[in-house]
């Protein structure tokens, strides 16, 4: 009897002897989303018509300069007794950008928390 490679499980035309399961359905967000450091904050509101939008998992090019200093204000404003760094740390893991793009990462959003703090008029709290 000729045998032939083994066929993948997945291979076309071949049966399933059961239905696949159904996903589970999207868990509940929090009421409340927990801070990294100091209190944490309530829910945010939805954002409002043309404000800018985290996009996780997508490539910090994808993100212009004015939505990073946005977002970075809206971190700030709300953990206020966070430093540059922590700012940083913080909206780095909150973008999930790729990690081969931590250095790129790391500059646009230092970038966006100059600008942030320029506008904000209260200069470097480097920290």
């Amino acid at each position: 009897m000729p045998f032939g490679p083994p066929r993948r499980l997945d291979a076309p035309g071949r049966a399933r002897r059961s239905e696949p399961a159904e996903p589970p359905p999207p868990a509940d967000p929090p009421a409340e989303i927990p801070a990294l450091w100091g209190r944490p904050g309530g829910r945010p509101s939805e954002p409002a018509a043309g404000s800018a939008q985290v996009r996780r998992g997508q490539s910090i090019a994808t993100y212009k300069r004015p939505e990073l200093v946005e977002i970075v204000g809206r971190i700030a404003a709300r953990e206020p007794d966070l430093s540059d760094d922590q700012i940083i740390e913080l909206v780095t893991r909150l973008l999930g950008c790729p990690e081969d793009e931590a250095l790129l990462v790391g500059a646009r959003l230092r970038y966006a928390v100059e600008v942030y703090r320029k506008q904000a008029g209260r200069g470097s709290s480097e920290g």
